[in-house]
């Protein structure tokens, strides 16, 4: 097993989440959704082809990706309808333990359960 994904099980917990009412955008249903997690500090995870994974039970996964001059980001605003969630956070890397370019996932951070009103 590679660091990363060692380092990531223990790191990656949701940190926040808050619904906030509705926009313009999406449905007038849907409610913004603020994810936030803790900052996995391994380099592949904080350069080109890193990044973390949020995967939302019944939804398509979300991608936070390192960003070039600002870094990678903790947190990320969705928009979902009401009901209830179940939802992960993964971090990547674009190199794997040995070098290569197969790439690299941490396991899962604690799932939490998400109601949006």
């Amino acid at each position: 097993m590679t660091r990363l994904f060692r380092y990531c099980a223990a790191l990656l917990l949701l940190g926040a989440l808050s619904a906030c009412g509705s926009s313009s955008s999406s449905t007038p249903a849907d409610r913004a959704v603020t994810l936030s997690w803790s900052q996995n500090r391994e380099s592949g995870v904080n350069s080109a082809g890193g990044g973390y994974r949020i995967d939302i039970a019944g939804r398509d996964p979300v991608d936070v990706p390192w960003v070039p001059g600002v870094g990678t980001p903790t947190s990320t605003t969705i928009r979902l309808p009401s009901g209830r969630y179940t939802v992960v956070v993964f971090a990547y890397a674009a190199l794997d333990a040995q070098g290569g370019r197969t790439g690299n996932e941490s396991a899962p951070s604690q799932s939490i359960q998400v109601t949006v009103p």
